[in-house]
């Protein structure tokens, strides 16, 4: 004990002595001493260092052995290191292991593949190969040194001989039994969810675009002076030398330090100069210009101070002009001529510099310059005159000093003159007051419906037609272009097309069908299973009303070819038919005059012409699937066969298509012929009238009211005799017959029949807009612009044209070559129909009250008093009519009765 006692002590000791020598402390206050906190920089490094060296080289596999890394000098090396083989780990994986097959698997042997082949149908053969395996196995197990297949083997058989408790009773599994014993009560906290519907009112706003176009006709004034600034500066400065002298004096000079000193050949006995200091960076500094140093001229330097008469018989020369290329070093040279070597005469010499800066020249004004450009378009007149500089291509002229020559240098880097009759060293030209006569004159002749002959002559006074569009702050400007043929080579354009929008902004009415997830439980997951009851469905009913016209639209804005008949089959319909089809139509404007036949009229009523598309369209098709050879007449049609006499009772339960086209209940006991044949005489009145209401409604006074009836009547008729599938085409037709008329009669201008019908379509929102170009046949004058639009049946079929056509990577042409075509039906189903707006359709029918209130949709208005086939004002609703045939009907009994006589057999048991 004392021992131990004696060696605390000592240690004890030691570390007293050893901490006071140790600076501990110093390192650990770095507030005293900074070296602790550079001591672990440094350590951070070094293992920074360390972990790149590691990565670098953190070992490799390569035939069957795992090489580490070794740490040498502070650094990771691939070699050096240990070395493992991947059998040691996972035995029987590396093709360079050296054990036998026997090492790693019972039989000692590799498998014979020959002899397996033939086992697979043979259960004994399979069983006795298996069963030595299984012997072999057992045995390599139970060796007393087995391989690692029997050693693992081995492992598996001492498992199966361990003891095998009685866990049911055992606490461990308490949690698992009370749940399943109280799952009824845990069930009632999962969410009980149930989906609820609703039917929200709610709106969204659309944009009704209403796009108006003008002109603007630019002309150049003239009257104005150019100036060709060459961009040359200059400043002369001189360098004098002198020697007393012999023969020669060669002076080098820097005029950056205003130094200098003789160089061979050099005779004289005394030498003297000045030479000025430049500033190198003023004149050669600036970025994007041209430096160039010119030699003015060599004289006699009388007054250089040294005694003796200057030579005159000499010769100046400069061997090194100075530069901002050589660093404005120079030298120059004195040489006497005569044969004397007398040291009585001074060899004085003054070298006069011109330095010159040229920058890029330019031609100003720029608005007299494009001015004068546009005499070579044609489009106007007038005359370029040179007042100063050169007045040919081959005259030099002087600018601040410089003389520039063609061909100089200096002259390469000007900017070649924009003015073919110009020179490029003209420094001064005049533009004359200019004529621009381009849109004045004779306009083509055409004849009105009248049969006049017009041929309006053109002012072209009217330099814009726009101002009404910038004054109202409803319309907004959308874009400017050039009209085709107005611009000329010089890129100016003389005729621009403004667009400007007046349109609107519509409140949509709608209604979204919701359903929502209500779930009443604690708990709405299980495992990784959630549901999300936030999430819910909406279906916009007013989106889905504009596909569905469009739908039907589809089916009654169709035209076919020949080549595609009834015996054709589908296919041969499908290569042939094309829905929304346009016709091109062109209108012309007198540019900058007051000659306007693309004016659109102001007495058309869309709300009409939307009541005759979607109204009458009905009607047509029900007469149409009235006529002989439809096969679709109805339910009582395929009851009627069996029964041998007329109508019974069994009938009348049964809507069919003429019921629901007449709303009549008791007509079915007559002939069925004989329904038809009334059903269509009163359909067809029913379409004269809606026509003649349509067009009285137009007319001024009662003349024009009855010849407007007289005339629906007649071309609704006419319409009958056609197929449903052409009805807007026909339609539209009907309804300008009348609208062109009165459109003639309002117009202010006598233009073409064409143009009024195009622009009573424009009025209507049936026409696309393709492009402007102008109708001259002289170049450089542009009297008449040309619109050109692609005019529709309806404007649904002319926004569904405007939205598919980039879909399909189709256009609509030139303005000179319109393409108006329909849609192939075939591409029809290719259309994307989630990227196709008809919002613009919606704002249409909600700005005309034509868009259905789904509010106020019910049985009555879509069946019975509210329906089209309303015909005498008398129409019940389908429940009523419905109601009506089963009062009193046993039907039980009819239909056992009518079973009767069908299968007289039948007992009615069942």
């Amino acid at each position: 004990m004392r021992n131990q006692t004696l060696f605390i002590r000592t240690v004890a000791s030691l570390l007293t002595v050893t901490m006071s020598v140790l600076p501990i402390h110093a390192y650990a206050n770095s507030g005293q001493n900074p070296d602790i906190s550079s001591v672990g920089k440094e350590a951070q490094a070094f293992g920074q260092d360390l972990a790149n060296s590691f990565r670098a080289n953190s070992g490799s596999f390569q035939n069957g052995t795992i090489s580490m890394p070794a740490l040498k000098d502070g650094q990771f090396h691939i070699n050096g290191g240990s070395q493992i083989n991947v059998n040691d780990l996972f035995p029987g994986t590396s093709g360079g292991d050296g054990q036998s097959d026997s090492y790693y698997f019972p039989d000692a042997k590799k498998t014979d593949a020959d002899m397996l082949q033939g086992l697979f149908d043979s259960s004994e053969d399979m069983d006795d190969v298996g069963n030595s395996a299984k012997g072999a196995l057992w045995s390599d197990a139970n060796s007393a040194d087995p391989s690692i297949s029997g050693a693992a083997y081995k492992v598996l058989l001492d498992a199966t001989n361990r003891s095998r408790p009685n866990f049911s009773n055992d606490p461990m599994l308490n949690q698992s039994k009370d749940i399943y014993e109280n799952i009824d009560l845990i069930t009632e906290g999962f969410g009980d969810c149930t989906v609820s519907t609703s039917l929200n009112k709610t709106s969204f706003t659309t944009h009704v675009p209403e796009y108006e176009r003008c002109e603007r006709v630019t002309k150049s004034v003239g009257s104005c002076t150019i100036t060709h600034n060459m961009g040359i500066s200059s400043f002369v400065d001189t360098v004098y030398v002198a020697a007393k002298g012999r023969t020669w004096l060669t002076v080098e000079f820097d005029l950056t330090k205003g130094t200098w000193k003789t160089v061979d050949p050099t005779d004289g006995e005394y030498s003297v100069a000045t030479i000025p200091k430049l500033d190198q960076v003023a004149i050669c500094g600036e970025s994007g210009s041209i430096n160039k140093t010119q030699l003015v001229g060599a004289w006699d330097w009388i007054d250089s101070g040294i005694e003796g008469d200057v030579d005159s018989s000499v010769y100046y020369q400069v061997n090194q002009i100075p530069s901002c290329e050589n660093g404005l070093i120079g030298v120059v040279q004195i040489q006497d001529t005569t044969e004397s070597d007398s040291d009585d005469f001074v060899l004085g010499g003054k070298f006069e510099f011109r330095f010159i800066n040229q920058k890029q020249d330019s031609w100003t004004p720029h608005n007299c310059v494009s001015d004068a450009l546009q005499l070579s378009d044609g489009f106007c007149t007038g005359q370029l005159i040179t007042t100063g500089g050169a007045t040919n291509n081959t005259d030099c002229t002087t600018v601040n000093g410089v003389k520039i020559c063609p061909n100089d240098d200096l002259y390469a880097a000007l900017t070649p003159s924009p003015f073919p009759s110009i020179p490029t060293l003209a420094t001064e030209v005049h533009l004359s007051a200019m004529q621009c006569n381009f849109n004045v004159g004779q306009m083509d002749c055409w004849t009105d419906p009248q049969g006049v002959e017009h041929c309006p002559v053109n002012d072209g006074k009217n330099l814009s037609s726009c101002q009404t569009y910038e004054n109202n702050p409803q319309c907004g400007f959308i874009s400017s272009a050039c009209i085709d043929g107005a611009k000329g080579e010089s890129g100016q354009c003389y005729v621009y097309k403004d667009t400007y929008d007046c349109g609107s902004d519509v409140e949509i009415p709608t209604v979204t069908k919701q359903e929502e997830y209500q779930c009443s439980g604690e708990i709405k997951c299980m495992g990784d299973e959630c549901l999300d009851v936030s999430k819910s469905q909406s279906v916009d009913f007013a989106r889905a009303v504009s596909l569905l016209n469009a739908a039907q639209f589809m089916t009654q804005d169709m035209t076919c070819s020949d080549s595609a008949t009834d015996e054709g089959g589908d296919a041969n319909v499908d290569q042939g038919c094309m829905v929304f089809g346009g016709k091109a139509g062109t209108c012309k404007i007198a540019v900058g005059g007051v000659q306007n036949c693309c004016e659109k009229p102001s007495n058309i009523s869309l709300a009409d012409y939307l009541n005759l598309i979607m109204a009458v369209p009905k009607l047509d098709g029900a007469v149409m699937g009235l006529q002989s050879g439809n096969s679709v007449k109805g339910a009582y049609q395929i009851l009627r066969e069996p029964v041998l006499q007329g109508w019974t009772e069994i009938t009348q339960p049964f809507t069919s298509y003429i019921e629901n086209i007449s709303g009549a209940v008791d007509s079915f006991y007559q002939p069925i012929e004989q329904v038809i044949d009334e059903l269509m005489d009163q359909l067809t009145e029913q379409v004269k009238e809606v026509m003649a209401n349509i067009m009285k409604g137009l007319g001024q006074d009662a003349a024009t009211q009855e010849a407007a009836a007289g005339g629906a009547s007649k071309m609704a008729q006419e319409g009958m005799m056609d197929s449903a599938a052409t009805w807007l085409s026909t339609a539209m037709t009907i309804y300008t017959v009348y609208v062109v008329t009165m459109v003639m009669i309002q117009m202010l201008y006598k233009c073409e029949e064409e143009e009024f019908t195009m622009n009573a379509k424009r009025a209507l929102k049936n026409c696309s807009y393709v492009g402007s170009y102008c109708k001259s046949k002289v170049l450089g004058a542009c009297v008449e612009k040309r619109e050109a639009y692609c005019c529709f049946n309806s404007p649904l079929s002319r926004i569904v044209q405007e939205q598919v056509r980039p879909l399909l990577g189709i256009s609509f042409g030139s303005a000179e070559s319109p393409q108006c075509g329909g849609i192939p039906l075939d591409r029809v189903a290719k259309i994307d129909w989630s990227k196709v707006n008809l919002d613009e359709w919606l704002g249409i029918l909600q700005q005309h009250g034509k868009l259905p209130d789904p509010s106020s949709l019910n049985l009555d208005s879509l069946t019975g008093a509210g329906s089209d086939f309303n015909i005498d004002g008398s129409r019940k609703n389908a429940q009523e009519r419905t109601l009506e045939r089963l009062n009193g009907v046993d039907v039980d009994k009819a239909r056992r009765d009518l079973a009767s006589e069908i299968f007289p057999d039948w007992d009615g048991s069942n």
